[in-house]
């Protein structure tokens, strides 16, 4: 889909005397030096620049040849010269060889010389050898390291740059050919093999010899074979020409093509090594098709046709294709880079074709052909005027450079050195139609109706002759007098236009009959010439390509220079046309290229013309004075700002305005950063906008490194492979470009000013992969590295394309439906393109594809306005979540669903939208299109007129509605009613849309159509509401199975045929089984304890109805219908119900009841069953008691069995849970003697003691067995000191003080004041560890730090940073392995830490196992990766707990009222330095925290380990009296 366009074009009259005309010239691509040989033997160096003067001239006439060979020169040349090449001038090879620097010339004759052109000496001649017999022709290899010469006795001989001969023999290969060969060329002398021709492959491994073959038959020659041959009249005709392939390496014939008549000798290896390529000219009939009637055709004469065969490597045809010639071809040349072949052809009668039939030109042409999708494109054709003089017959010689691939060196016999820079690029309508350039004819696709692939196309356009440029605009269509643009609005209704300048200058034209619809033009021009023609007004046949408009000029258009560009005005009817100067600089009277407008005056539209239809399209033109541009002109874009925006060489951009005389700058702004082949306008803005109409927008220029401008700003910087602009459609203009990482991009216009071009890469830093990691550890690692699609996957606004895709068009689509009170911009009321974007693959086809971007774009712009319809189909055909269409505006889409049920009524569609239903948002952050509406701009999004047949009613339902709805939306959903990202609870959503959804469609008059809807409504709900959907089906088929109303005349087997399985309810329960499982649905209708519904159920779910039925057929049998609930519900696993449905059925279940209570828990439910039971309750309370006691829930337990009267039991559930008080309560109750309560008390006392509550158990002593000494005793033991002094002194006992309180205290005291120092101790020594670690921690990630900055500084390579990485790897948290680090870490992930599989047999292993892991959790190991975080739980674990604190106070008191002052001041002093140490240790741990990063696992243990102890700072417990002085 893409055209060749020329980007400048330099041409010079290169200056070089009397000296005949040009033989032959070669290129130093290097030093851009240009060599030319004449006729008269003399060598001139010019430069390769603008107006290039020589650099040195030498004549080497007498060295190569004698005067006779020079004389016989002149008078051959005089003659003219065959399509041989140099085979009928002495000169047989004339090249630049790089690698010696020197200038390569081989004569006729056999002389071979080198020619040394230096850099600052002069040329120095060096004579190198002659070749007996003559030389055919001489090849250096690609690589200049080899020398090919075929003599003119059929030898082929190879040499080194040494000149050493590496192979001497026969082009044949072969004895029998070689003994052949020798007698040919011994009868027929050189004629034989003077026309061999060789050509080498790219890379230099084979090259291909065209020589005649002696051993084939004779055939009729062809005409141009027998003027090649240079044979006399009446001489025997010579054996035709073969391919022959050698293999460089041996030295040996590879591979021998199949025999071809009509070859002509002028082989043409494509660079890429992929084709030979050699021309054939065949004779071909011409037949008189005059008669057009479809009866056979009668051949009247013969001419000679050309076409190009294409040979692979092994000598096998690969087809051909065919030239529009009937001359022969004169030389073949491939550009570098293999995509552009140029065809030389001789002054030739022109195919028959428009205006040309039997014209005779005496022009050589020059054909550009490209192959793309298996098809030639004749891309490009130039016309050169037959040399005079000297240079009479001979053609124009041209050379492809070899670093850029398109540009094109040509020189004429006359010296006229042109330099052609090619580039290729599209012509597309704003529309989205496509004009393909192919010789004769311009293959016109509207994009925007279907993708036509290529070469076929919807309509083609004939030409007289090839066009070299072609421009396509649109014009108001037919009636409409104004030549003035159109509003932006109304754009669909103007009509398309197309001019192609040919060859030679001419200017044609044709136009559409209604916008885009050239197929349907091309239908009414054949329906037309069919009517005249039967009328007898039109003769000859119809046409099957559209005729366009030539006009007739009395002058040539730009004064007969040489026209190359042609561009429309924007919005007139008037073209721009680009030509170049004259060769002769003082026939100019400006600098730079010529510009030429051209007026177009609309006589005839064709056939849509409403006035005057006509099969082509009839104009006149008016041509104004050229207009000089100052410089070279790059390219030319139609200015949405009026005119046409004019690109200078330098990057300079100008603006040509309709009559102006002069060019008038844009401005630096508008001043792209370099040259760019590549330009597009940027689309005209908004009539809205204000101010909008006198701003000049810049250009869009692509450069050729990838270069991406908007005037002077650099989108982005290189790699941009090709650009789109889609001018209009929702969202705005908008911007794409692709990548060399195969990654499309899509920028809004609007957000051009700001926007930053991002590479989705991944950071380098991010994923290092170490020197000794294995095969497995660098895959896992490549894999991990995301690549360019993976993150464009992420990203609304970028997409991957195939690998080489190319960015042809971005069609505007069509105009839709809009409310004419809707908020939505204009560009959002139209609809999205079949194809928003349309690819060129590398092979040639076309794919279509849709932009996220884009397609959000429409979509978001159908939903402010409203359009459901057109959001729900773009959802669907671009394969949108559905999702976005709810969460969009949220809560507004509960308010407008019976809108939305309006135009979006099929039940299908209904269904889908439920079905899709997710919790959460799409456009929340982590959502699929997160950042989306961001990205698009847009705004808060205001309530709508909704669009639809039922429009008015919906409004006034959403008025009625809105205030309780959106109260209602906003309390179960959203936060906010206008929020436009959703941040409404999760587990609400799902539901809130299915009730407003089912709500909408039950409101509607046929709201039994719906069914479906409905069921799936409950069933997608959160959770789902399975038994209303199945409620909903059994109401549905009880409907169906009842009896028809009075007056229908339905019989009863017409009735059961149509209730079947295959009515609503059966269809709406198949629809269900979708999306709820089979065995869910029967289980729910078992719920119901509806059994013929869970039959419904296996019949639609396709399941054995034999192995569902026994068990139907049991539940059914069961009577009375509370045991039958019962058993469904125990079969469901419904105890609760069941227990409910056991206590329904009588008194004579109870026993089974209590059993099911107790086995599955519902002792309470059991107990409210029976609240009334007064004979039952003490059973159940009795039971739930047990249930209690088995539970340890031992207070429960007494309490119950005191409901139930059971006192024994409370006392024994009272004595389990420690509650003293209470057990000796009970015991009152049940009348205990003293006896028995002394013996009660001396067992409670064992149990507290034993239970940790000793205080207590003093206290029974005392109270209930009067015991003094051993309370006293039991006091002490429970550390309260006050107490046993109390009872001691009550008592009378002071005795005790000095025997049992004294001597404790002492004890408790000495213990005490040794943990504190020991405490204080170790929280010392653990926090200075601490500071080491964490000193040792900051200085080893600053040094990782100070490498990465080095290394980035640096280019630095990954893997010599992860040395240093590697040192602290197994110290740092940030690794996966802290399970074999710390033992803290292996109680986190224990399971990783051992490598034996946990045992499921017995309970003594694991607990072994598990207490090894606990003990080890206490260590801290040193350089673990958890050592930090275990040094401060440590620290955390020695703090002073608050009841230490307490009976430290205690302690103290005791002493001083003992007389142990000073004892009491030291243990206070110790524990106040321990508090002391653990404060200050826990303030430097509060402002140094440890970071807790890592995997999950790490950080959960980590975060374990770094939990604070309690803060016991504020706790008094210090005596005053006892402090020191500060």
């Amino acid at each position: 889909m893409k055209n060749l366009v020329i980007e400048q074009e330099r041409c010079f009259q290169l200056a070089f005397g009397a000296d005949g005309a040009v033989t032959g010239f070669c290129l130093n691509s290097v030093e851009l030096t240009l060599y030319i040989i004449t006729n008269c033997v003399n060598i001139y160096a010019f430069p390769v620049a603008e107006n290039p003067t020589p650099l040195w001239r030498c004549s080497l006439g007498p060295e190569l040849l004698t005067e006779v060979e020079i004389h016989s020169a002149l008078q051959d040349a005089a003659k003219g010269r065959s399509s041989g090449g140099y085979s009928r001038t002495w000169l047989a090879s004339f090249s630049h060889v790089l690698e010696l620097d020197a200038l390569c010339i081989a004569t006729r004759s056999g002389k071979i010389v080198l020619l040394h052109v230096e850099e600052g000496s002069a040329p120095r001649l060096e004579e190198v050898g002659s070749i007996d017999g003559g030389v055919a022709c001489v090849e250096w290899s690609p690589d200049g390291e080899l020398l090919a010469i075929l003599s003119c006795n059929g030898n082929l001989l190879v040499m080194n740059q040494a000149w050493e001969l590496l192979f001497e023999g026969s082009m044949f290969g072969c004895s029998t050919a070689s003994a052949a060969a020798a007698a040919a060329a011994q009868a027929e002398g050189s004629r034989l093999f003077q026309d061999a021709r060789l050509s080498w492959r790219g890379d230099g491994k084979f090259f291909a010899i065209v020589c005649r073959d002696p051993t084939m038959a004779v055939g009729t020659p062809a005409p141009s074979t027998m003027k090649a041959s240079g044979a006399p009249a009446g001489a025997p005709a010579l054996p035709p020409f073969r391919v022959r392939i050698w293999d460089r390496s041996t030295l040996e014939l590879h591979a021998v093509c199949e025999a071809v008549e009509g070859l002509i000798p002028l082989p043409a290896w494509q660079p890429n090594g992929r084709h030979l390529y050699v021309p054939r000219e065949t004779v071909v009939p011409l037949v008189d098709n005059s008669a057009g009637d479809g009866s056979a055709r009668t051949p009247v004469a013969a001419e000679s046709g050309a076409s190009i065969l294409l040979y692979e490597r092994n000598g096998l045809r690969h087809g051909d294709f065919r030239l529009p010639t009937n001359s022969s071809v004169w030389s073949l040349a491939w550009s570098c880079d293999s995509e552009l072949l140029a065809v030389v052809i001789a002054p030739h009668t022109r195919a028959p074709g428009l205006g040309a039939v039997g014209e005779i030109s005496d022009e050589w042409t020059v054909q550009l052909w490209h192959r793309s999708n298996w098809h030639w494109y004749l891309k490009h054709e130039r016309r050169y005027p037959n040399g005079v003089g000297p240079g009479t017959g001979l053609g124009p010689q041209l050379r492809w450079d070899e670093q850029h691939g398109g540009v094109l060196h040509v020189l004429t016999p006359g010296g006229l050195y042109e330099t052609l820079s090619l580039v290729w690029d599209t012509c597309i309508s704003e529309r989205g139609t496509a004009v393909v350039v192919d010789g004769r004819y311009l293959l016109l696709t509207p994009l925007q109706h279907g993708l036509v692939p290529p070469p076929m196309c919807a309509a083609r356009v004939a030409l007289p002759e090839a066009a070299v440029d072609v421009s396509i605009s649109s014009l108001p269509a037919p009636g409409d007098a104004s030549t003035s643009p159109a509003p932006a609005t109304s754009w669909e209704d103007q009509d398309e236009v197309v001019a192609a300048l040919t060859a030679s200058g001419r200017l044609l034209l044709a136009r559409s009959v209604e916008e885009d619809l050239w197929q349907e033009t091309l239908e009414d021009q054949e329906a037309l010439m069919a009517e005249r023609k039967s009328c007898g007004a039109c003769s000859g046949g119809g046409s099957s390509a559209l005729l366009p408009a030539a006009p007739c000029l009395d002058l040539p258009i730009a004064g007969g220079r040489r026209t190359r560009a042609v561009c429309w005005l924007y919005g007139s009817s008037s073209l721009l046309v680009l030509a170049s100067p004259y060769p002769e600089p003082e026939l100019e009277d400006g600098a730079g290229d010529v510009l030429v407008q051209v007026d177009v005056e609309w006589v005839s539209c064709g056939p849509g013309d409403p006035n005057e239809p006509r099969v082509s399209p009839d104009v006149r033109i008016t041509e104004y004075p050229p207009v000089y541009a100052g410089g070279r002109v790059l390219r030319m874009a139609p200015h949405t700002a009026g005119g046409v925006a004019v690109q200078l060489s330098g990057g300079e951009v100008m603006r040509f305005t309709a009559g102006a005389s002069t060019l008038v700058s844009c401005g630096p702004v508008a001043t792209l950063k370099g040259p760019c082949p590549v330009v597009r306008s940027t689309p005209a803005p908004l009539q809205g906008a204000a101010g909008s109409r006198n701003k000049v927008p810049p250009l869009l220029g692509l450069s050729r490194s990838g270069m991406l401008c908007w005037g002077s700003t650099v989108i982005v910087a290189a790699d941009v492979t090709s650009i789109a602009v889609r001018a209009r459609g929702p969202g705005g203009p908008a911007l794409l470009y692709t990548t060399r990482k195969n990654l499309l991009y899509t920028v809004l216009m609007s957000q051009l000013s700001s926007y930053t071009h991002r590479e989705l890469t991944a950071d380098r830093h991010s994923f290092r992969s170490f020197k000794r990691e294995g095969e497995m550890q660098a895959a896992m690692h490549a894999a991990m590295r995301p690549d360019a699609a993976t993150a464009a996957s992420r990203d609304v606004a970028v997409r991957a394309v195939e690998a080489g895709a190319m960015l042809v068009a971005c069609p505007c689509g069509s105009a839709s439906m809009c409310d004419p009170g809707s908020r939505a911009p204009a560009d959002s009321s139209e609809r999205l393109a079949d194809a928003p974007v349309v690819l060129q693959m590398p092979r040639g086809n076309l794919e279509g594809v849709s932009p996220r971007a884009l397609v959000l774009a429409a979509l978001v712009g159908a939903l402010r306005r409203r359009d459901f319809a057109e959001a729900f189909r773009l959802a669907c055909v671009q394969r949108v979540d559905l999702n976005l269409l709810v969460d969009y505006g949220w809560p507004s889409f509960l308010t407008a669903a019976a809108s939305f049920v309006a135009v979006v009524s099929r039940p299908s569609d209904l269904c889908d939208l439920l079905f899709a239903l997710r919790p959460g948002s799409v456009l929340a952050e982590g959502g699929a299109y997160a950042g989306a509406l961001a990205w698009l701009g847009d705004e808060v999004p205001q309530p709508a007129v909704p669009v639809g047949p039922n429009a008015s009613r919906a409004a006034t339902e959403e008025q009625q509605q809105q205030q309780q709805q959106q109260r209602e939306a906003t309390a179960k959903g959203p936060a906010g009613a206008n929020s436009s990202t959703c941040s409404y609870k999760e587990d609400t959503k799902v539901t809130a849309v299915c009730r407003a959804i089912r709500e909408a469609v039950l409101a509607l008059p046929d709201a039994h159509k719906y069914l479906q809807v409905v069921v799936t409504s409950y069933a997608r709900s959160d959770p789902p509401h399975l038994e209303d959907a199945m409620r909903c089906i059994r109401d549905a088929k009880e409907r169906e199975l009842a009896p028809p109303a009075l007056g229908v005349s339905t019989g009863p087997e017409q009735h059961q045929q149509q209730v079947g399985h295959s009515g609503p309810a059966d269809k709406a329960l198949k629809h269900l089984l979708l999306y709820a499982d089979a065995d869910e649905l029967y289980n729910t209708a078992l719920g119901m304890y509806d059994m013929p519904l869970a039959y419904m159920v296996v019949v639609n779910a396709q399941k054995d109805p034999g192995e569902y039925l026994s068990e139907l057929q049991r539940f059914a049998a069961i009577s009375p219908p509370a045991l039958q609930r019962h058993a469904l519900d125990m079969s469901l696993r419904r105890y609760s119900s069941a227990l409910r449905n056991l206590a329904q059925a009588g008194p004579q279940h109870f026993e089974q009841a209590l059993q099911l209570a107790r086995e599955r828990g519902l002792m309470r439910q059991l107990l409210k069953l029976y609240e009334d039971d007064l004979d039952r309750r003490p059973v159940v309370l009795d039971a739930y008691g047990e249930h209690l006691e088995t539970l340890k829930r031992y207070e429960d337990a007494a309490l119950s069995y005191m409901a139930a009267g059971r006192l024994e039991k409370a006392l024994h559930a009272y004595r389990s849970a420690g509650r003293w008080r209470m057990v000796f309560v009970v015991a009152g109750q049940l009348e205990y003697d003293e006896a028995a309560v002394q013996s009660l008390a001396a067992d409670v006392v064992e149990e507290l003691v034993a239970g940790g509550q000793a205080a207590d158990a003093a206290e029974v002593l005392l109270s209930y067995l009067g015991d003094v000494d051993n309370s006293v005793r039991t006091y002490t033991q429970a550390r309260e000191w006050r107490e046993a002094m109390r009872v001691s002194y009550a008592h009378g006992r002071s005795d005790l003080v000095e025997t049992v309180v004294v001597p404790a205290a002492a004890d408790g005291a000495a213990a005490l004041l040794a943990d504190a120092r020991e405490s204080e101790d170790r929280i010392r020594k653990y926090i200075q560890r601490l500071k080491d670690v964490r000193a040792r921690r900051l200085a080893m990630t600053a040094a990782v730090a100070a490498a990465e900055e080095d290394g980035a500084a640096h280019g630095m390579a990954d893997d010599l940073l992860s040395d240093v990485v590697s040192l602290v790897s197994g110290l740092s948290i940030y690794t996966d392995a802290t399970a074999q680090g710390h033992g803290g870490s292996m109680v986190a992930s224990g399971f990783s830490a051992s490598s034996r599989a946990p045992s499921t047999v017995g309970g003594r292993k694991a607990h072994r196992q598990g207490k090894k892991l606990q003990k080890a959790g206490t260590r801290i190991r040193q350089g673990s990766p958890l050592e930090e975080a275990s040094l401060v739980s440590h620290v955390h674990g020695l703090a002073p707990r608050a009841v230490v604190l307490e009976q430290a106070g205690q302690l103290g008191e005791l002493l001083v009222v003992l007389g142990h002052q000073e004892d009491a001041r030291t243990l206070q002093r110790a524990i106040a330095s321990w508090q002391a140490a653990y404060q200050e240790a826990r303030e430097d741990m509060a402002a140094n925290p440890v970071p807790v990063n890592g995997p999950p696992h790490a950080r959960a243990e980590m975060e374990r380990l770094l939990k604070p102890a309690e803060d016991t700072s504020s706790i008094a417990w210090k005596w005053e009296v006892l402090r020191e002085l500060v």
